[in-house]
């Protein structure tokens, strides 16, 4: 009778273990996606009066930049001070 108890036991721990490995290994892929998402390259002007990143080259967004173009991470835009431009997200 003994035996048969630290065999259910034994086996339940294996059992929650193996869903609670399930289950970081789907949080930390959930965070690798989030991180992905997040350093997304993006499209800033240079110019003096730029505060927005934009999704594409082409947003209208970035048709008055005097300066040039250039394309950075997402989360260096936002290290910057920059917000998502209203037009293109």
């Amino acid at each position: 009778m003994k035996k048969i108890i630290i065999a259910t036991t034994v086996l339940i721990n294996l059992s929650f273990a193996g869903s609670h490995s399930n289950h970081l290994k789907q949080h930390n892929h959930l965070e690798s996606i989030e991180i992905k998402k997040r350093d997304a390259v993006v499209y800033i002007c240079n110019g003096p009066k730029s505060y927005a990143y934009h999704s594409h080259a082409r947003c209208s967004g970035l048709n008055n930049c005097s300066t040039q173009i250039y394309a950075i991470y997402q989360s260096e835009a936002l290290n910057r001070g920059r917000s998502a431009c209203q037009k293109c997200y």
